[in-house]
């Protein structure tokens, strides 16, 4: 499998994000945030300082973690920022852009699928893979929702957020099973249901070891992202601290289970 990591959550600046990424020896990295503002707000030539910044620290840009399904936005600005992604990652030269599944201006899955469709064959002319992730108070809640609408539907697989589905009360593993066959990208985070946090992984009840013991067993050889959002627990560590104690955690299973990282 290969591993990286959610850029805003190991670091604000980009500074902090590329040191953060060095000591943990993770080189694919997935662009949301700097500076705690959306790519799709910096002019190209800002972008273009960015991506030489990443290249000369050979750090490669695997995702564009777009907003575009997500419930705050109206449907025009959605379908606008996704033709801005489409244009950023002529820049970041990613394989991949993050969606999500309200993407109709009504919740109606033939709607939905439409659109997704075209989406997917507009990404498809730029080399661009899509991906959606099962997303909180969406359509999409779980990987299983993810599977149902695209079904029949090139271009596009899932990311599966596991703290998603376990806070809307899917079952993690079965969920999994369910989708397996489009899920390629697993965004990797912990809950501790006690305390109401979130928390280093595997410290938490969603059961991290296991899913671990299972991507071994299926052979998965996709992407593996690192979520924390940890600095949500106000521990006054920073981003990089925090982000660094869930990593040892990690590669703790890593070696415990025999892992390759590529």
């Amino acid at each position: 499998m290969k591993l990286a990591v959610v850029a805003d959550e190991i670091g604000t600046t980009l500074e902090e994000q590329i040191k953060s990424m060095k000591l943990a020896k993770i080189k694919y990295i997935e662009m949301r945030k700097v500076n705690d503002k959306y790519l799709w707000e910096y002019s190209r030539e800002k972008l273009k300082q960015f991506k030489q910044m990443l290249d000369e620290n050979d750090i490669e840009v695997v995702t564009l973690d777009s907003p575009v399904g997500k419930k705050p936005f109206p449907y025009e600005r959605k379908m606008k920022l996704f033709n801005i992604y489409l244009d950023i990652s002529k820049i970041f030269n990613n394989k991949y852009i993050r969606i999500f599944s309200n993407i109709g201006k009504e919740l109606d899955e033939t709607e939905i699928r439409k659109n997704l469709k075209r989406l997917c064959e507009s990404a498809k002319k730029e080399n661009i893979e899509l991906l959606m992730e099962n997303e909180r108070a969406t359509l999409a809640e779980s990987p299983v929702d993810c599977a149902r609408l695209m079904k029949d539907i090139d271009n596009i697989n899932i990311i599966y957020d596991l703290s998603n589905a376990f806070l809307e009360n899917h079952k993690v593993f079965e969920a999994y099973e369910n989708s397996k066959d489009r899920i390629t990208y697993i965004h990797l985070r912990d809950y501790d249901l006690k305390k109401e946090k979130y928390a280093h992984l595997g410290k938490g009840d969603i059961g991290i070891k296991e899913f671990m013991r299972t991507l071994k067993q299926d052979e998965f050889n996709g992407f593996i992202s690192i979520e924390t959002h940890l600095p949500m627990n106000n521990s006054g560590e920073t981003k990089q601290d925090l982000f660094l104690k869930s990593m040892k955690n990690f590669y703790k299973l890593v070696e415990e289970f025999n892992i390759t990282i590529n």
